[in-house]
């Protein structure tokens, strides 16, 4: 690398007419590369991920941090990212940079290198208000005797750090140290990269709510990372974890969220440990959210919802009373991470279980409980004919839906009150589309439709729609389809937890069905490790030749 400070600067810098173009997908990809490896400082810095590329490059070349010319662009630019950068490379090479304002003060002051004990004790000094970071850094590092000398409150943060330095002695008694204490706090919020010290919360065990040092070596290849700020809820290095190559060969969101470790899986149905392991718990979080499970669910979410979260959050308070009753009071209090379904699903929940008392006309809407209202209102539950009557007077926009949980749960006399318009949904349901109540039943209801629908001339046994939408999965029989295909593990990504493909019965954009990670957790150990050995495999064919008898056996 040159250390001319002019060849710091990409050429098309220069020009401004290119600078006012918008780069192709190539050229930003040259700029992210030549951040990235410290050559020179991209024209296009307002772009996200040729931001990350310039922090990436800052805190990994030393070099390029004391060139003039980054030297001029933490000065002038009011961007302080950059400075905060250049600061975290300085400290871990062991310089400690002059820092007039709190926002040049780095989060992270231990990845990609730990800087001497020498170093850290000066920072101390220097920076009192740094002096948790200096303390992770210390769970980093193994500096135990520095540790006891920065006389900080048991942070918890620091404590996982210190239990995954498996390989250092100090790490392991600093963490003795602070998990022998009555009372632990968190200090440090890797989430916001923020230290609170005035009025830290108090913390129980550990939570996994730490961007322990092995995860930040995990990458993503940034040809195929432009959006991975999106992502991910850790980015204490402030570069979105980018790198040249992805650390394997998985989707930029995967590489977060690794397989859950084979001696892991009892965290799904298990009762959580006082601490957790050191694993990444997306896996546990969404199967939490899938099920209902309130207590698991509160304990482990992130402040962030990770990919599939909402719709496996939608399928638990569908299934759930106290977890629907849990979201409410979120979507009260103005909890940003309610969207999606989850509204909806809330209601849909209450209907079942017989209460509408916050379903109001149209006409008088409460804005916080929102204008849409569900669908499917007959499973897994049916709610009493009462309540339907109920329902149509104060939502005759719901006609359809209730006029299909009529026919499900023969409720013939509020049919014959409502009279509902003739649809093809309904006569589906009515025919024999799916299993709903004895031949008898769906006689009446298909005679009524077809007598009422020759009379309004609606031929219902043609589709009007233009293709297979929400309203068309919520009257299939299979609503949750279970499978015989044993995964080769739990990972916690979008496209194992929601097949966009399948539909959607909850009114979310997809559906959540966990069935691959239930057989999971339900076969015997064998299996699983059958499973993983060759990259899943069929519970009735384990081998792949045809059918075969079942996997069970012999160990």
């Amino acid at each position: 690398m040159a250390s001319d400070s002019s060849s710091l600067i990409s050429d098309d810098s220069d020009s401004s007419s290119v600078a006012s173009e918008k780069p192709d997908a190539e050229t930003l990809k040259q700029y992210c590369l030549g951040a990235m490896r410290g050559e020179f400082i991209p024209p296009k810095l307002h772009y996200s991920n040729v931001e990350a590329s310039m922090v990436h490059g800052l805190r990994y070349h030393e070099a390029f941090a004391e060139s003039e010319s980054v030297k001029e662009l933490c000065t002038t630019s009011s961007e302080k990212i950059f400075t905060r950068a250049r600061n975290a490379r300085l400290i871990m090479s062991n310089k400690i940079p002059p820092i007039t304002d709190d926002e040049e003060k780095p989060y992270c002051i231990w990845h990609p290198d730990v800087a001497t004990v020498d170093t850290y004790r000066e920072l101390a000094q220097r920076y009192p208000d740094m002096r948790y970071h200096v303390g992770r850094a210390c769970a980093v590092g193994g500096y135990i005797d520095l540790y006891r000398e920065l006389d900080l409150l048991p942070d918890i943060s620091i404590a996982e750090e210190a239990f995954h330095n498996t390989n250092s002695v100090g790490a392991k008694k600093i963490y003795d140290y602070i998990m022998c204490q009555p009372t632990r706090y968190a200090v440090l919020n890797d989430y916001e990269r923020s230290v609170n010290l005035e009025s830290p919360r108090t913390a129980a065990g550990l939570n996994g709510d730490t961007a322990v040092v092995s995860s930040l070596n995990r990458k993503v290849d940034i040809s195929r990372g432009w959006d991975i700020d999106r992502f991910h809820y850790f980015n204490i290095t402030e570069d979105c974890s980018i790198g040249e190559t992805s650390s394997d060969a998985s989707e930029s969101s995967q590489v977060y969220s690794p397989p859950l470790a084979m001696q892991h899986v009892p965290l799904l149905y298990n009762p959580l440990p006082y601490s957790l392991p050191t694993t990444n718990k997306d896996a546990l979080i969404l199967h939490a959210a899938y099920e209902g499970n309130v207590d698991r669910y509160a304990r482990l979410r992130r402040p962030k919802m990770i990919a599939a979260e909402a719709e496996a959050a939608t399928r638990g308070i569908y299934h759930n009373t106290s977890f629907a009753r849990w979201w409410q009071d979120q979507l009260e209090s103005g909890d940003r991470r309610v969207c999606g379904g989850i509204p909806n699903a809330i209601k849909a929940r209450f209907i079942m279980v017989n209460d509408i008392s916050r379903i109001t006309p149209p006409i008088n809407e409460n804005p916080i409980w929102g204008r849409y209202m569900p669908f499917m209102i007959w499973w897994p539950l049916i709610p009493h004919e009462f309540t339907l009557r109920e329902l149509a007077l104060r939502r005759p926009d719901m006609q359809l839906q209730i006029a299909i949980t009529c026919i499900i749960a023969d409720y013939r006399l509020l049919w014959e009150e409502l009279k509902p318009d003739p649809h093809w949904l309904l006569w589906c349901q009515a025919s024999g589309f799916i299993d709903a109540g004895s031949r008898a039943n769906r006689n009446f209801y298909v005679e009524d439709l077809e007598r009422r629908a020759a009379e309004q001339n609606i031929n219902l046994r043609s589709y009007p729609g233009s293709g297979w939408n929400e309203e068309e999965d919520c009257i299939r029989r299979d609503k949750e389809p279970t499978t015989t295909m044993v995964p080769s593990a739990i990972q916690a990504t979008r496209d194992v937890l929601v097949d966009i493909h399948a539909g959607t019965i909850y009114g979310e954009r997809a559906q959540a069905n966990a069935a691959p990670w239930d057989l999971y957790i339900a076969v015997p150990d064998h299996i699983r490790e059958m499973a993983r050995t060759k990259d899943g495999v069929s519970l009735w064919d384990p081998y792949g030749y045809g059918y075969s008898g079942p996997a069970y056996g012999s160990d």
